[in-house]
């Protein structure tokens, strides 16, 4: 489904943030990129979703090169408070992008309350997203990438901003509707423990200028919750290696493996 070759991006500024980045994600896969801070995980994420123009390489979505934002394809950012418009209710935020893609009002209103109902905002419509939470306000978000009836979703770092509780909710939220649509996710994290918790694979990057330093299949159960899975010795082994990998990456950095 999303095919990155030899992924190179330099900034105007000389600094070279992604060195040779190669990986693939399949239909219907969850796939979590994690990376020491500052390794050009956001930058990645951006050259894939074709917000940023690479120096070097290829991204090809279902077998078509991106060059600019794919139909077919949304993000879900950090700041949920930069991405939301503050002045446009909760529906008006989820129904923007179905307009720019000229879906028909009915179905637009179908969209909107599905999406909103998927990610428990029920009678929230008529909120401004200054009026919710931090943890709600990212609901919108997901909500309106949800509504928008992507084939890949990207995530870069969404949960950062919101406390350990809102977060453990967040993270079973988009398990849940992973499983439900069958989208194919790439999610990008600088948490261990919530790579390996919510991907089927955990593609681990090393230091700037980033590469694949290494890749791990999660053979965790499909059903997951945040007691018992995290409880589990296999949970712990998995998240040991990735954890050892990051310091590894921190260590040596990509061109002294």
């Amino acid at each position: 489904m999303l095919e990155v070759t030899g992924l190179h991006k330099v900034y105007s500024s000389g600094v070279e943030a992604v060195s040779d980045l190669t990986f693939t994600v399949a239909a219907g896969e969850l796939v979590c990129l994690v990376g020491p801070s500052g390794c050009g995980k956001t930058t990645l994420l951006r050259c894939v979703a074709g917000l940023l123009e690479a120096t070097g390489g290829t991204v090809t979505l279902d077998g078509r090169p991106v060059s600019g934002p794919p139909p077919g394809m949304a993000v879900v950012f950090q700041e949920y408070g930069r991405s939301l418009f503050p002045w446009m209710t909760v529906r008006d935020n989820v129904e923007l992008p179905l307009r720019q893609k000229k879906i028909r009002p009915p179905r637009r209103r179908t969209l909107v309350d599905d999406a909103l109902a998927a990610v428990g905002l029920d009678g929230t419509h008529a909120a401004y997203p200054w009026q919710l939470s931090g943890g709600m306000q990212q609901r919108v978000a997901i909500a309106r990438a949800v509504a928008y009836e992507p084939s890949v979703l990207l995530m870069d770092e969404p949960f950062a901003a919101v406390d350990a509780q809102t977060r453990a909710d967040l993270e079973d939220l988009v398990r849940a509707l992973w499983q439900r649509l069958g989208v194919t996710v790439l999610f990008v994290t600088h948490d261990i423990d919530e790579a390996v918790y919510l991907g089927q694979r955990v593609l681990m990057l090393s230091s700037a200028p980033t590469v694949i330093q290494d890749e791990l299949a999660v053979d965790l159960p499909l059903e997951r919750d945040q007691s018992s899975t995290r409880a589990d010795p296999r949970f712990t082994a998995l998240r040991t290696r990735v954890y050892e990998q990051i310091q590894l990456a921190k260590l040596s950095g990509p061109h002294h493996r």
